[in-house]
């Protein structure tokens, strides 16, 4: 197991730390819930005389959850990006309306 989490790792520092898209890195760290585990993280790191990296005092789960994001944030970044500045702005997100596949035949 193991080496399942540093492979996690790993892979969270390549999509986002070594990444050239400032718009990933952006939108990664201002996820809430990335925030959220990156405090509590960086005071465990702190509190242990700054050994290792953060990511060595996350849970299993916290890294399987920041791989996931990283993942979706390094693949969707102009999505992410623009909820990023909505959410800045606190622009709310737009409402899609879906039609019946009825009411677009008869372009209603």
């Amino acid at each position: 197991m193991g080496e399942d989490v540093s492979a996690l790792k790993s892979e969270i520092a390549r999509l986002i730390d070594e990444s050239r898209d400032v718009e990933v890195k952006i939108a990664f760290y201002s996820d809430e819930r990335v925030q959220a585990v990156m405090d509590r993280l960086n005071k465990e790191w702190e509190r242990n005389g700054y050994k290792g990296i953060p990511l060595d005092y996350a849970t299993v789960d916290e890294i399987k959850m920041l791989n996931a994001l990283a993942k979706y944030y390094s693949t969707h970044p102009s999505n992410a990006y623009r909820n990023f500045v909505r959410n800045a702005y606190g622009i709310p997100s737009p409402k899609i309306e879906r039609k019946s596949w009825w009411r677009r035949l008869l372009g209603l």
